[in-house]
């Protein structure tokens, strides 16, 4: 049996190829949209939960689990590194799946200001040097940038995903509903354009979540327009093995477990 944390895309793509190895799998997810999405296209078996170390560690023993596929977001560091030692202690193979990164560095050329850093503190203090902050990292963080940014109320606008839980947790912590554009992603460089334009942005504060993000498009557009791109580097994780191929993890898995796991 094979253990699928899910998170992303990507997470779609690997289930609909280890399916069709015969490959017997169970999901978990974090949310509600992840769980029926799953269900319902892919007819296995989802757990919605948030996982500690010892969840994991005893799914693993449970469901006699022989290896653990993570997919999920390049910024979900903690409970990539709890599945990492939860297969660890269980004797078990841990196997990494991460979206390609996009190379910032072709945008050079175009003169374009794209400054990388390692945190959400800093990028919010960076921001602060520019007038009207566009934020498109999700609403994890939003709490760090309220902080950081003075008059935040005039200057900061967060583009979040269209769920009621996080709109109402935001509203909560301060943004005013006027600064929140619900919208659900990837978008086109000539949607990210006219939103940019729209709320007079100076800066775009972004993550190296790689293509499949949108993040391709997010600074093409930026960089058209003159605008500087502040860009989230990804935690750095000692994974034991690493795949950003889909076609890869799957050929790795066909040769090493021959029989259905």
């Amino acid at each position: 049996m094979i253990l699928l944390i899910a998170g992303t895309s990507d997470s779609y793509q690997i289930i609909k190829a280890l399916k069709k190895q015969k490959k017997n799998l169970i999901a978990t997810v974090t949310t509600d949209y992840g769980e029926k999405l799953i269900k319902d296209k892919f007819k296995i078996r989802v757990i919605k939960k948030r996982l500690d170390q010892d969840d994991i560690y005893n799914l693993i023993k449970k469901e006699k689990i022989s290896l653990v596929v993570d997919s999920t977001h390049p910024f979900a560091e903690e409970i990539s590194k709890k599945a990492i030692k939860a297969a660890e202690e269980s004797g078990i193979e841990y196997l990494r799946f991460e979206r390609k990164e996009v190379d910032l560095s072709k945008y050079t050329y175009y003169n374009a200001k794209i400054i990388k850093t390692l945190n959400y503190k800093k990028a919010a203090k960076i921001a602060n040097d520019f007038e009207k902050i566009f934020l498109t990292t999700g609403s994890k963080n939003i709490e760090i940038f309220l902080k950081e940014i003075p008059d935040y109320e005039k200057r900061l606008f967060l583009r979040v995903m269209t769920f009621p839980p996080f709109i109402k947790n935001i509203i909560e912590l301060g943004l005013p509903p006027a600064n929140i554009i619900a919208a659900k992603g990837p978008f086109t460089k000539e949607f990210n354009q006219s939103l940019f334009k729209e709320y007079g942005a100076d800066v775009i504060i972004t993550k190296a979540s790689g293509d499949s993000s949108g993040l391709k498009s997010k600074i093409e557009a930026a960089v058209e327009l003159g605008i500087a791109v502040i860009v989230i580097q990804r935690p750095k994780i000692n994974y034991p093995l690493f795949f950003n191929e889909v076609d890869n993890l799957i050929n790795y898995i066909k040769a090493n477990y021959k029989t259905e796991v």
